[in-house]
């Protein structure tokens, strides 16, 4: 995983923000990849984004609903105990529907799940999602 993605090494980077991002972005991948294929192009099941921005998060576009399943969500957010501080920012990007659906996601932390799904657009099996310890999210998450 390390070798595929871009770098976003600039003078002022935080060695240690870098260094975690790396190593979580490596574990993601791991887990992500029991359940699809990674591509930023629309052609897979998600796209765990490859370059750090320097903040304390992993971005990730889930193109396939499978994903947002409550295991895969759980395996993701038990990752992120290792990783203080650290979040998960999902946003829901079906190739299929990119004009017909809003903007919606997930923010995974270790503590809570913060759920902006709008679950009337989605096929009947995942209108009743629920994720443990979530919430609706508010102006100010």
């Amino acid at each position: 995983m390390a070798m595929n993605r871009a770098r976003n090494l600039s003078a002022g980077m935080n060695p240690l923000q870098e260094s975690q991002w790396e190593h979580l972005y490596d574990e993601l991948g791991h887990i992500l990849e029991r359940f699809g294929k990674d591509d930023g192009f629309g052609k897979g099941d998600y796209w765990l984004m490859d370059e750090n921005w320097g903040i304390y998060q992993q971005k990730l576009d889930i193109q396939n609903l499978n994903l947002i399943k409550p295991d895969v969500v759980k395996l993701l957010q038990n990752k992120l105990s290792k990783f203080p501080g650290w979040e998960i920012v999902v946003s829901i990007d079906v190739p299929e529907h990119e004009a017909d659906w809003p903007a919606m996601g997930l923010i995974i932390r270790s503590y809570e799940i913060i759920d902006g799904l709008q679950r009337q657009y989605f096929p009947a099996e995942f209108q009743d999602i629920q994720y443990e310890g979530s919430r609706r999210g508010t102006d100010r998450d």
